[in-house]
């Protein structure tokens, strides 16, 4: 008994290691390029950092794909990177995973 219930224990530890590991906080995220390929209302866009690098799909990148479900926060999300970039001010993150080479954000700041 004692062992299946240390397995399960086990199982969750893993199954919330690897949940938490997708979410991450990147501070500091200084935009160098923004840029939407797709000719649709729900597009996403793509941030290019020039002081951050990650490593989705095994190799080095500094792409970072911003979804929005609604209008209004894509819109809100787009000119704070924007600004971000105007400005020269960094920006944190919460990333959500990868998709290929770029690493998904669900979450934007502007900080000074």
């Amino acid at each position: 008994m004692s062992l299946r219930i240390f397995i399960c224990s086990l199982l969750m530890c893993t199954v919330s290691a690897i949940s938490w590991s997708s979410d991450q906080i990147v501070e500091g995220l200084v935009v160098s390029a923004l840029e939407q390929r797709e000719d649709d209302e729900e597009a996403p866009f793509d941030i290019h950092s020039s002081n951050k690098i990650h490593n989705c799909g095994g190799k080095p990148s500094n792409v970072y794909r911003v979804y929005s479900e609604y209008d209004a926060v894509a819109q809100r999300r787009f000119l704070l990177a924007l600004e971000a970039f105007k400005s020269r001010l960094p920006l944190a993150i919460i990333t959500n995973g990868c998709e290929g080479r770029v690493l998904r954000v669900s979450t934007i700041r502007l900080s000074r």
